[in-house]
C-alpha cells in the first residue's frame, strides 16, 4: 500500500472514513487533523502459524528420501560390483579356454610336425591319415575354432562358444549314424537324412572310417561278426570276424585303426581290446578292468575310456577313466562325478566334455563334467543338459561353438548302440534314443 498524500509506502491505516486511509509517518499529522473519531493502525505484514503435523511429515518425508537414496547408492554400488565380479569370472573363464585352445593348436601342430610324411597303404585311414594323404580333404572344412560373442551389459557379457577341434582330425565327423528302430540305421550328414534297413542288432556298435563309410561290430546276441557299411551305395560287405564276440562295447581308433573295447559276450563282461589292421582283427593289450556300455574317445596318441558298468545283478555302473598311451593302459587317480554307462564325449581343446549318461536308475542325467587332459584333473561343470539323457552312439556335430547330439531317455531296458561323430560348418550332432529307439536333436549348449 503507498499514502495517500504522497507516493511513500503507507506506514499506518485508518477508518475513520467509509473508505481506508494509508498514510506515511510524514503525513500522519495531517490526518489526525480531520474531524472524525481516529483509530490508527500499524501496517505489517500478515502472520501464520506453521501446521505442526505437516511439518512433522515433511521431515519424515526428507529424512526418508535421504535414507531411500542411501539405500539406492548402496544398491548400485553393490550392482556395479557385482558386474565386474561376473565379468572378471566370464573373461577368466573365456581366457583359460582359448589358453587352453591355443594349447592344444600348439600340441596339434607338434604332432603333426613329428609324423613321418608317409604311410603304407591300408583298408581304413584315420581322419587325421586321411586329410594328410588327400583322401578326404573336405576334413580341413569342417576344423572351427571358437567363437567369441561380446554383449551389452546385461545378463551375459562375454561368451565363449566350444571349438570342435581337435575333435575332428580324431574322429570322423561327416556323418551321424545311429540305429532309429531295432534295425533300421539312420544317417544325418547335416544336410539330409537317410535311413536304411539292416539285419543288424542295436546293440552292436558303429564307427564312422570315411566320408561314407562306417564299421559295424558285434550284435544281438553277441556276435564277433564285423561288416563295412557304404552309406551313399546303401551296400554292406564283410569284414573278417573279431576274435572275441561282443555286444554293448565301444568303438574308436587306436594306433590310427579302428578299434573295439570291452563289451559283453552273452555270458561275461570283457576288457578284451582288437583292432583293424591288414584285414584282419589283432588282439591288443586289454583294459585294465572288465566293462561294457563304455564311452572311448580317440585323442592325439592317447585314447580315453570312461564309465560303463560291470555286473547285471546288480548293476554296478563305473566312474573310472583309463588311458591308452605307449602301447599300454592305465588305470587313472581320479574319476568322473558320477557312475555312468553311455556318457557322451567331446573334444574341445585340451578338455574333454563327459555329458549325460545313465544313472544307477537306469535314467538319463543332465550332469556335465570337464576333463583337463594337460592337468589331468576332472571337475564338474556348472552347465548342464537342458533334459537328462544318455549317449550310447556318439555322434556330435558342432557350428558356431554350439553343439547338437542326438540323445535319447532310456525308460526300459538298456540298451547301448555305435559311437560316431558328424561335424557340419562347426555344428555337433549325435544319434540317439527314447525307450522307443525314436531318435531326436538335442542342444547341449557347452559355453565356457
Amino acid at each position: 500500500m503507498i499514502c495517500s498524500s504522497c507516493q511513500d509506502p503507507a506506514e499506518y491505516s485508518c477508518d475513520c472514513t467509509s473508505n481506508t486511509s494509508y498514510m506515511c509517518s510524514k503525513h500522519l499529522g495531517n490526518h489526525y487533523r480531520l474531524n472524525n473519531k481516529h483509530e490508527i493502525n500499524v501496517i505489517g505484514p500478515k502472520k501464520f502459524l506453521f501446521n505442526s503435523e505437516m511439518k512433522v511429515k515433511l521431515l519424515n518425508k526428507i529424512r526418508s528420501l535421504k535414507t531411500q537414496a542411501k539405500l539406492d547408492i548402496s544398491k548400485a554400488i553393490s550392482h556395479a560390483n557385482d558386474l565386474f565380479i561376473k565379468m572378471s569370472g566370464e573373461l577368466k573363464r573365456a581366457n583359460n579356454y582359448i589358453k587352453g585352445f591355443i594349447k592344444s593348436c600348439d600340441d596339434a601342430i607338434d604332432y603333426i610336425k613329428n609324423l613321418n610324411d608317409e604311410i603304407e597303404e591300408k583298408e581304413f585311414y584315420c581322419p587325421l591319415e586321411s586329410l594328410l594323404i588327400m583322401q578326404e580333404p573336405e576334413i580341413l572344412d569342417q576344423i572351427y575354432g571358437p567363437n567369441i560373442n561380446l554383449y551389452a551389459i546385461n545378463n551375459k557379457t562375454i561368451q565363449c562358444d566350444i571349438s570342435n577341434f581337435p575333435h575332428c582330425i580324431f574322429q570322423y565327423t561327416f556323418n551321424s549314424i545311429a540305429f532309429s528302430s531295432q534295425n533300421e540305421l539312420a544317417c544325418n550328414n547335416g544336410i539330409t537324412k537317410t535311413k536304411m534297413h539292416t539285419d543288424f542288432n542295436w546293440v552292436g556298435r558303429l564307427l564312422s572310417v570315411g566320408k561314407a563309410l562306417a564299421i559295424y561290430t558285434g550284435g544281438d546276441p553277441a556276435s564277433n561278426s564285423a561288416y563295412i557299411i557304404n552309406l551313399e551305395l546303401k551296400s554292406i560287405n564283410s569284414l573278417s570276424s573279431m576274435q572275441q564276440k561282443r555286444k554293448w562295447h565301444a568303438m574308436t581308433w587306436i594306433d590310427g585303426f579302428p578299434a573295439v573295447l570291452g563289451g559283453y559276450d552273452g555270458e561275461e563282461f570283457l576288457n578284451v581290446v582288437e583292432v583293424y589292421k591288414n584285414g584282419n582283427w589283432e588282439r591288443y593289450p586289454s583294459l585294465t578292468s572288465i566293462k561294457s556300455s563304455l564311452s572311448a574317445i580317440s585323442y592325439y596318441s592317447k585314447v580315453y575310456a570312461i564309465g560303463g558298468l560291470f555286473n547285471f545283478s546288480p548293476i554296478k555302473y563305473l566312474n573310472s577313466i583309463e588311458k591308452y598311451e605307449n602301447g599300454k593302459w592305465e588305470l587313472l587317480f581320479f574319476k568322473i562325478s558320477s557312475n555312468l554307462p553311455c556318457p557322451g564325449l567331446f573334444a574341445s581343446g585340451i578338455y574333454i566334455i563327459i555329458f549325460g549318461g545313465l544313472n544307477e536308475n537306469n535314467k538319463g542325467v543332465k550332469d556335465c563334467d570337464i576333463f583337463n587332459d594337460k592337468l589331468m584333473k576332472v571337475w564338474k561343470a556348472d552347465f548342464e543338459l537342458k533334459e537328462p539323457l544318455s549317449f550310447p552312439s556318439l555322434n556330435t556335430l558342432t557350428s558356431e561353438g554350439k553343439a547338437y547330439c542326438y540323445g535319447y531317455e532310456l525308460k526300459e531296458p538298456l540298451s547301448f548302440p555305435s559311437l560316431n561323430t558328424l561335424t557340419s560348418e562347426g555344428k555337433a550332432y549325435c544319434y540317439g534314443y527314447d525307450d522307443s529307439n525314436i531318435y531326436r536333436l538335442v542342444n547341449l549348449q557347452f559355453n565356457f
